[in-house]
C-alpha cells in the first residue's frame, strides 16, 4: 500500500503548533491537538469584510479607484449642507483617510479609473439638470483638466488606467435617458467605441480596455438590472448573470475576478450587504458586507478590495476591507 513518504518523498511532520506560514497542501501532525491538518488554497468565497477607517467626509455617489493600501475617493454628495455637491478627494493608506487635491468641478455620481498617483475622473452629474462631461487627471496631489468626454452624462460606470480607460453607460441628456455609450480614453482625448448592448445607470465596470466587465445597473424604474456583458477590445458578449439584480453598488477588479457589493435591490428592505464574485464565467455569493448600504463605491482587486461611503438610510463615512487568504488550514477526519 502506498505511504504519504512513498507519494511525496517526505514523511508527515510531527508539530506541537500550527505553522504561522505554510505551503498549499503541506500536511503536518498537531501532537497537542492531536489532530492531523492541512492547508488547502483560499478562494473568493473565504472572504472576510473588515472595518477600516472612516472617510473625512461621508458621502454618496462619490467615485473612486486606486487599491486596498492606496486608494482615492473624490465627487459625491454628502448631506451638510442638504446634499451639497463635493469636490474633495481623499487618499487612503490601508488604514485612514486623509485629504488631497479638490477635483475642479465638484460633481456626484462621476466615475473613475486609474491609481491614487495617476487617477482618473470623468462625467457626473450637477443638480437640477446637468449631465458633465468634464474629465480630470490626478497626480498624486491635484487635478488637472483634461479633455471632454463626447457625451456628457452621470451614473456611468469607469474602469482601466489613467491613459488607457473606459466609460460606459450612464444617464444622459434629455431628462434622464437611459445610455449605452461607451468611450476609450488614450490619455489625451475620448473616442466613441462599440457600444454596449442593453442600456443602463448606476452600473459598476472592472477591468482594462482590452478585457473588460460592465454588470448591474438599473434600466427604466423601477427595473433592477442583473446583466453582465464581456469587453474583448472591440465588442460586447453577453455574460452570466449576478445572483442579485441591483443598482448603486460597489463593483471592482479584472475580467476574470470581479466583485460586486451592496446597493439599492427590489423589495423591502431595498438596501442590501449582498457581496458577490465572478470568476470569469459565474456569479458566486461570498460573504456579505457588515453594513447593507447603497450609492457607496469600491475600488481594488477581488482578493484585496475597498469599499466606502454610501447611505443606510443616512449617509455614511464607514469603509470596510474585503481580503481573501492565499491559504485556509483545515483537519482531516475519517469522513
Amino acid at each position: 500500500m502506498a505511504t504519504y513518504k512513498n507519494i511525496k518523498g517526505f514523511e508527515i511532520q510531527y508539530l506541537d503548533s500550527d505553522p504561522t506560514t505554510s505551503n498549499v497542501g503541506q500536511v503536518w501532525y498537531n501532537s497537542t491537538t492531536k489532530t492531523l491538518k492541512g492547508t488547502t488554497a483560499g478562494g473568493v468565497t473565504l472572504g472576510t469584510w473588515a472595518s477600516g477607517g472612516n472617510l473625512t467626509i461621508a458621502r454618496v455617489r462619490l467615485a473612486g479607484a486606486g487599491t486596498q493600501t492606496a486608494g482615492l475617493a473624490f465627487g459625491g454628495g454628502s448631506s451638510t449642507p442638504n446634499n451639497a455637491t463635493q469636490n474633495a478627494t481623499e487618499e487612503y493608506d490601508g488604514s485612514s483617510w486623509t485629504n488631497g487635491g479638490n477635483l475642479n468641478t465638484g460633481r456626484r455620481s462621476l466615475a473613475g479609473a486609474g491609481t491614487q498617483t495617476a487617477g482618473l475622473g470623468f462625467g457626473g452629474y450637477t443638480p437640477p439638470a446637468t449631465y458633465r462631461n468634464e474629465s480630470e487627471e490626478y497626480d498624486g496631489s491635484s487635478w488637472t483638466e483634461g479633455n471632454n468626454l463626447n457625451t456628457g452624462r452621470g451614473y456611468l460606470a469607469g474602469f482601466g488606467i489613467q491613459t488607457a480607460a473606459l466609460a460606459v453607460g450612464g444617464a444622459k441628456s434629455p431628462s434622464f435617458a437611459l445610455s449605452n455609450d461607451v468611450e476609450q480614453y488614450n490619455g489625451t482625448s475620448w473616442s466613441e467605441i462599440a457600444e454596449i448592448n442593453t442600456a443602463r445607470y448606476s452600473l459598476q465596470g472592472a477591468g482594462t480596455t482590452t478585457a473588460g466587465l460592465a454588470f448591474g445597473g438599473r434600466t427604466p424604474s423601477p427595473t433592477f438590472n442583473n446583466e453582465s456583458e464581456e469587453w474583448n477590445g472591440s465588442s460586447w458578449t453577453e455574460g452570466n448573470n449576478l445572483n442579485t439584480a441591483r443598482g448603486y453598488f460597489a463593483g471592482f477588479g479584472i475580467q476574470t475576478a470581479a466583485l460586486a457589493a451592496g446597493g439599492n435591490v427590489p423589495g423591502s428592505p431595498a438596501i442590501t450587504a449582498n457581496t458577490e464574485g465572478y470568476d470569469g464565467t459565474s456569479w458566486t455569493e461570498v460573504n456579505n458586507l457588515a453594513t447593507a448600504r447603497r450609492q457607496l463605491k469600491g475600488n481594488g482587486t477581488q482578493t484585496a478590495g475597498l469599499v466606502y461611503g454610501g447611505t443606510t438610510g443616512s449617509n455614511t463615512a464607514a469603509t470596510e476591507e474585503f481580503t481573501v487568504p492565499e491559504f485556509v488550514t483545515k483537519t482531516f477526519t475519517v469522513s
